[in-house]
């Protein structure tokens, strides 16, 4: 495990491949393997850093509040401390959050911009309820394997693998939990920079799952146009597209990348 520290939280992350330097940040409750079939198949031509974000995988927990942009802050730190100028930024949903949020306070530092089952407003308010209440019960009493399957609706699509889906949730179940609800409000109370997007001048491709009910493909659309970015519907996927179909993310990675 590698780890570094910022605002003085212990952070995980992969560092693998040479060439042009990528960083992929996962979506919410996931780690950096969310992008190892990516990873693997393209780290002989790039270089892909994958952090785990605060209170995921192997990063620590801890009872603090914090947002996305503080979340983009330790990616722009994570590039310092491996001496990386500048990047492609990209990740899933929250990832995708904070890839945006580089753009706007650090242009600078983003080469390219890779947006999967993202958007750029704020969350749903019929989802942000219950997913808050969700988080509360976790923090006082841990994962449960029915919160958990509730979770994955709206984290896979129709169309993944029991297997895919077991795998996660085994994985969720060994995770603490005490800091639950302040892992969730940096996804449900985040800001909206919809109107922003003309602000960022770099290419942009946006993947989206077809069949997303967390993020609805009206919200990558209006992402990419707002970003004057290709959108590229990734059939028989939902909310965690790298994973659920690789077939189809990889090969618009690596196009997007070569270009």
């Amino acid at each position: 495990m590698t780890e570094f520290e910022h605002d003085g939280w212990r952070l995980a992350y992969d560092d693998r491949g040479e060439g042009q330097a990528v960083l992929l940040a996962h979506g919410l409750l996931f780690d950096a393997t969310q992008f190892e079939p990516q990873v693997d198949a393209l780290a002989d031509r790039f270089r892909f850093v994958t952090p785990d974000l605060r209170a995921h995988g192997r990063s620590e927990h801890r009872r603090a509040a914090y947002d996305q942009w503080d979340l983009m802050e330790d990616h722009v730190a994570l590039l310092d401390h491996l001496g990386i100028e500048q990047a492609v930024w990209g990740g899933v949903s929250q990832g995708g959050f904070q890839a945006l949020r580089a753009a706007l306070k650090h242009p600078d530092r983003v080469a390219g911009l890779v947006l999967i089952d993202s958007q750029a407003g704020p969350e749903n308010e019929n989802h942000a309820p219950m997913f808050e209440a969700s988080a509360q019960v976790a923090a006082e009493f841990g994962w449960n394997e029915e919160l958990l399957g509730i979770a994955s609706t709206f984290l896979f699509g129709e169309s993944a693998g029991d297997d895919l889906k077991r795998h996660w949730i085994e994985r969720w179940m060994r995770q603490e939990t005490f800091d639950a609800i302040e892992l969730m409000h940096a996804v449900t109370r985040r800001d909206d920079v919809t109107d922003r997007l003309s602000e960022i001048d770099v290419p942009a491709v946006v993947i989206h799952g077809e069949e997303d009910v967390a993020i609805e493909m009206d919200l990558a659309r209006t992402m990419a146009e707002g970003l004057g970015a290709e959108l590229v519907p990734i059939a028989g996927a939902g909310h965690s597209s790298p994973i659920e179909r690789p077939d189809l993310v990889t090969p618009v990675l690596e196009s997007f990348l070569q270009r």
